[in-house]
């Protein structure tokens, strides 16, 4: 990998979302705390040193108009791609928007922290050999705080290359398995704690959270853990 300069890089965050999820549908339009999942997502993104766009990659059938309308609403930018095929939908986003590096996160980790993820972006841009960063392989912390990291070539060559359902539906694999990786690993291991969303279970429980906690997209995933073990 090109040696980037962090301040000349075009950074984007690629969020995932859709509303078909098999074991809890609409999920990303729940409300925790008084805004829903997508809005968490992007307010607590929003304040990094080094993104210079946040945009939402969503499925382009009608199934998911609910949540295409909702992102113009909130004039939150977004791109329409295959659902099945999030490889692609990936790098034809990729394509369109010119990123230098590209920052992968799932609509189901409503607590992602910028402060974590800008961490991890300078741990990237210092190791200019590595076209691939993330925090769970193994995981350290929180299941839901998951940031993925790579380069605009690596997801080219995915693109290229990979042939796998698994790799089509989980974009990042080929690039794991063909490309030097990293991991961003937690001073603590914290990964038997449970804060995405994927069940009801999970909704009760996060809902429980930030009611109790008051938290809001400002508040830390550090100062949340702190609440949660006073």
């Amino acid at each position: 990998m090109e040696k980037f300069m962090m301040k000349k890089a075009k950074i984007l965050a690629f969020i995932q979302a859709r509303l078909t999820s098999k074991r809890l549908p609409n999920k990303v339009l729940l409300k925790l705390g008084n805004k829903t999942v997508i809005e968490n997502i992007f307010l607590r993104l929003k304040n990094s040193k080094f993104l210079n766009i946040i945009i939402f990659l969503v499925p382009d059938n009608k199934k998911n108009l609910r949540l295409r309308n909702f992102l113009k609403k909130k004039r939150y930018p977004f791109f329409s791609g295959s659902e099945n095929n999030v490889l692609d939908r990936f790098y034809k986003a990729s394509k369109k928007y010119k990123p230098d590096i590209i920052i992968r996160i799932t609509a189901d980790c409503p607590l992602v922290d910028y402060r974590l993820m800008d961490k991890m972006l300078e741990k990237f841009i210092n190791n200019s050999r590595t076209n691939y960063l993330s925090n769970t392989d193994p995981r350290s912390f929180p299941d839901g705080l998951d940031i993925e990291i790579f380069t605009s070539k690596a997801m080219e060559q995915a693109s290229n290359f990979a042939k796998k359902k698994y790799d089509l539906e989980h974009v990042t694999p080929y690039i794991r398995n063909n490309f030097k990786r990293l991991n961003y690993i937690n001073k603590k291991n914290l990964s038997k704690l449970r804060w995405t969303l994927d069940t009801n279970k999970d909704y009760g429980m996060l809902r429980k959270m930030f009611l109790e906690n008051k938290i809001k997209p400002s508040t830390s995933w550090n100062e949340i853990y702190r609440k949660l073990n006073n």
